[in-house]
């Protein structure tokens, strides 16, 4: 059975829409409209590009599709919004199926971790009236809902809340995460969120609907209580800026542990949480349920924001016709060009470049004396993370890397850590992993101080980094880059950051490619087996 997920964009509120395709159990393909659109969120877009590209990975007729299934149960007459959606756009209706938004959070993270039974917590700032979801999940007998957190209790709202009180957009809390390590948490929000034995109230008379996306979520009772921590977009950063991120994070761990706790109170499942959602992201909060080993096993999919909604709902088809999912073998989902389809650009450019008979050696080579490589390589890779296919790739060991990559290279605040890929089989060497594989970079983990000199680009203010562990399996190309950096460097680490500019997505074609290379000061750019210089 062939199944089409989808995320739409019918709402002004609506971001990051996609599409997804799962045969016969197995995840074949899951793209992102942002990528296409080149619009960073693709806040209101339909996924016209997505589903055609899904379609085409998966070499089938859209005509074949058995079922589509979208989030939006809450929505009125939205079944036949879809259908008018697909017969103006694809000339024909099919089988639609709407499901909640949360309970689309959960089947990503359930049936793409391969547990066979499973607690399991989504929590987000808002979807389908709600704000968060507790169940727990059998292979066999399918997510059982426990809990709907409702909307009026949302830790995802105030966190984009403080997110906008800083001065960022709705969409930038992982710069807020990043703040936080500068700053002491002396601020108290014990007037918007209360804690009970279980759980915790949030008062909502601190927020305010928002009309428009460009509408704040914080309202004059927030401001009159908070008015001294306040920043405009642009305004300098002070340390009263960081002291107000830092509470903030600190009261979000504290939610989150609270979360975690009252899953396990309350589920037959006590060793396994998958975690999803837009707060799954969050991964400094991550790091602390980890630590505190309430759950022998922890997973956060590769894509648990609104990314990945398209993806749970593929899954959720699946088991509505009988199929039972299976574990994502791979974040390679996306779009990829052949070795021809590069060379023509190139050629169409008038670029200059040389096919290396050995690309992974000559790449470590450049990396290992300090300059600073666009990794373009395979299928694009699911998620708001480059995990080693659309990645900007540094020395760990240069002492200003970071500062380097920050100014000239991704144009962002200097504050801003980077992220260490490591071979899988060094990960607990160098940092305090409990155990656990973190191939997605949703955690970030205590460095193991000795080798902290050894990556010091890589690692931040408070001694953390967020990682990501490469396999051979999952990515034998970015595996065996890393290797070779390590044969001449002593240190399997390589800096990974997305290969994208400040406010865009990361890029998708070749051309993406070119014109972000010549369009920063990256040294040199790594086309499939195509090394291009700007020398």
């Amino acid at each position: 059975m062939i199944v089409l997920g989808i995320h739409c964009g019918f709402s002004i509120h609506t971001h990051e829409p996609g599409a997804a395709i799962v045969k016969n159990g197995n995840l074949i393909a899951a793209c992102e409209e942002e990528r296409y659109v080149r619009n960073k969120n693709a806040i209101g877009f339909l996924p016209n590009n997505s589903i055609n590209e899904v379609i085409k990975i998966s070499k089938t007729n859209i005509r074949k599709i058995n079922l589509v299934v979208s989030t939006g149960i809450t929505v009125k007459n939205y079944k036949k919004t879809l259908q008018k959606y697909f017969l103006e756009n694809f000339g024909f209706v099919p089988n639609i199926r709407i499901v909640h938004h949360h309970l689309s959070h959960l089947a990503t993270a359930f049936y793409s971790s391969g547990y066979k039974k499973s607690a399991c917590l989504s929590l987000d700032a808002f979807g389908d009236k709600a704000s968060g979801m507790i169940a727990e999940a059998d292979i066999k007998k399918g997510i059982k809902i426990k809990k709907i957190i409702k909307s009026n209790n949302s830790l995802g709202n105030f966190y984009s809340a403080v997110t906008e009180f800083l001065g960022y957009s709705d969409g930038d809390e992982y710069k807020v995460m990043g703040l936080a390590p500068y700053g002491k948490p002396k601020v108290k929000f014990n007037k918007i969120i209360k804690f009970n034995k279980d759980f915790w109230k949030m008062n909502n008379t601190f927020f305010r609907n928002q009309k428009t996306p460009f509408d704040h979520r914080y309202s004059k009772k927030f401001i009159k209580n908070f008015k001294k921590y306040r920043r405009l977009s642009g305004e300098k950063i002070l340390q009263k800026h960081k002291d107000f991120a830092a509470s903030a994070q600190k009261v979000t761990d504290l939610v989150i542990k609270k979360s975690f706790s009252y899953v396990k109170k309350k589920s037959t499942y006590k060793d396994n949480i998958c975690f999803s959602g837009g707060t799954a992201l969050n991964c400094s909060s991550a790091k602390e349920v980890l630590y505190s080993k309430m759950f022998k096993k922890i997973y956060i999919p590769v894509n648990p924001s609104d990314r990945g909604l398209a993806t749970g709902c593929a899954f959720l088809g699946a088991v509505f016709l009988k199929d039972k999912p299976k574990k994502i073998s791979s974040a390679y989902l996306g779009s990829g060009y052949s070795v021809k389809a590069i060379k023509k650009e190139l050629i169409n450019n008038n670029i200059n470049f040389i096919k290396e008979k050995d690309i992974f050696k000559k790449t470590a080579y450049i990396l290992s004396k300090g300059k600073i490589v666009a990794w373009y390589n395979g299928r694009s890779e699911i998620g708001a993370r480059a995990l080693g296919n659309r990645s900007i790739l540094a020395d760990p060991r240069k002492k200003n890397m970071k500062n380097i990559l920050n100014k000239k290279i991704k144009y962002r605040e200097e504050f801003r850590p980077f992220a260490p890929a490591i071979l899988e089989e060094y990960a607990s060497k160098y940092f305090i992993t409990n155990g656990q594989n973190v191939p997605f970079m949703n955690f970030t983990l205590n460095v193991r101080k000795k080798f902290s000199k050894y990556i010091r680009s890589a690692v931040h203010v408070d001694g953390t980094s967020r990682v990501q562990t490469v396999s051979k399996i999952n990515n034998p190309s970015f595996y065996n880059l890393i290797k070779d950096f390590y044969k001449i460097t002593g240190v399997p680490v390589l800096i990974n950051t997305s290969f994208n500019l400040k406010g865009q997505p990361i890029v998708e074609t070749p051309r993406d490619a070119l014109m972000t290379f010549f369009g920063s000061g990256i040294d040199y750019l790594v086309l499939g087996p195509f090394l291009i210089s700007k020398n």
